[in-house]
């Protein structure tokens, strides 16, 4: 597994990360089980959120003796600096660390909620607080809009930018990664697989290679898919 370099931070992460939704309904030692295999394969890279339920004690479980090896991000629903506070306090709880690589604010994907995590008392508030506390390192944001997307790049305030990117849904190859490498954001590709409907992974992750700026995270829930990806 090749090393590289997530633009926008200084963090060297697999050059296929791991995406932290399918491991929810696994039993706990089953979660835990596939997050440590993917680790042993070369994954450094793993991706969760507050609201993936049981997914980010999981990950933090299978990775406590390796967690200086590894890079973690999460993420906040929460649009308000109160409640994306506590949402950090309770993700380095859960994930049993002291920080978090990148916390990320969660699928703003319109003006109405880019205008609410970015305003006097809104969730960026919060983030850039527990920033210069050392709780988390970087600080992103991910949506599903590409105009949306557009305009929080064009503030200058975020490190990464999580974004749905496969050979289908390649709009943003043209549409909004250049801002993002201009700007020097760090680009992470959600939904490498389509969200499950792209059964290839030899395909998919052929045309992502083309895209050396992007950092894929498929989920994986079952060791037979590590091995097809890896």
């Amino acid at each position: 597994m090749k090393t590289v370099k997530l633009n926008g931070t200084d963090l060297k992460v697999s050059e296929v990360g791991f995406g932290g939704i399918p491991i929810i309904p696994l039993p706990k030692n089953e979660g835990e089980s596939i997050v440590k295999y993917c680790f042993e394969l070369g994954i450094t890279f793993f991706d969760t959120a507050n609201m993936y339920t049981s997914s980010e004690e999981k990950i933090g479980t299978a990775l406590d003796t390796v967690r200086e090896k590894v890079v973690i991000a999460s993420k906040t629903t929460k649009r308000d600096a109160n409640g994306a506070a506590a949402h950090i306090d309770t993700s380095l709880k859960q994930l049993k660390t002291d920080w978090i690589d990148i916390y990320q604010l969660h699928n703003v994907s319109n003006g109405e909620a880019l205008q609410q995590v970015l305003a006097p008392q809104g969730a960026y508030e919060a983030l850039a607080k527990a920033r210069d506390a050392g709780k988390i390192r970087f600080i992103g944001i991910s949506s599903h809009s590409i105009s949306t997307a557009i305009e929080a790049l064009k503030t200058g305030l975020f490190s990464t930018l999580q974004f749905p990117f496969n050979f289908i849904e390649n709009d943003p190859e043209n549409k909004l990664f250049p801002l993002a490498i201009q700007n020097n954001v760090g680009i992470i590709g959600m939904k490498p697989l389509g969200g499950g409907l792209l059964e290839r992974a030899d395909l998919c992750f052929g045309f992502l290679q083309q895209h050396p700026h992007v950092v894929p995270i498929p989920g994986i829930r079952e060791k037979k898919e590590a091995d097809q990806i890896i």
